[in-house]
């Protein structure tokens, strides 16, 4: 399993997880603008995206610190602890990876997604840290959203888990409501 702390939103109330070359390929694919952010929620193109395994959208994200935790080897999960609070568990997503990583990005990577000014500025916001990437071989996964909170060094925090598991190429996903609001708040 793998850890990141202090995990923001940049002050808008979404998150994106996706293989950034997947979704620049679906951009080029789908004629789309580079401003992906207008073209998401202006027409389909984010629910095909989504059932497509492009990408995961997760909205109404409150903006404060989050401790993530990628589990891709069906570790213990987090929320199995005694001493966390699960709030919800969100299944039926696919993340289709083509170029072995899957990140964790904000809306506004996705105002300008080309190479220089999406996944190029991406790379260096996950050099320095600031944008969380997890290596994965190339394939077709299932991915399950928990979150609530967990004590994280003495302190409840809250907490994100993506389950992350292999399936057969080609899969889609089973999710319709992709306006699920990911609150985790007391």
């Amino acid at each position: 399993m793998i850890k990141f702390t202090e995990c923001l939103n940049d002050t808008w109330d979404y998150f994106f997880l996706t293989d950034p070359y997947n979704l620049l390929q679906f951009k080029q694919e789908n004629d789309l603008s580079d401003d992906l952010l207008h073209e998401f929620t202006t027409n389909e193109s984010a629910e095909l995206a989504t059932q497509n395994g492009v990408i995961i959208p997760m909205s109404s994200v409150s903006n404060q610190p989050y401790t993530i935790f990628f589990n891709s080897n069906n570790q213990t999960s987090e929320f199995e602890k005694d001493s966390s609070t699960l709030l919800f568990k969100k299944s039926g997503y696919v993340l289709n990876v083509i170029n072995n990583e899957i990140c964790l990005i904000t809306v506004p990577y996705l105002k300008n997604w080309t190479i220089e000014n999406g996944i190029n500025r991406l790379k260096e916001a996950v050099k320095s840290g600031v944008r969380q990437k997890v290596v994965l071989e190339n394939g077709c996964y299932a991915v399950t959203i928990l979150g609530g909170f967990t004590i994280q060094d003495t302190i409840e925090e809250a907490t994100f888990e993506f389950q992350i598991n292999p399936i057969a190429k080609g899969t889609q996903s089973k999710v319709t409501d992709i306006g699920f609001p990911y609150v985790i708040e007391k």
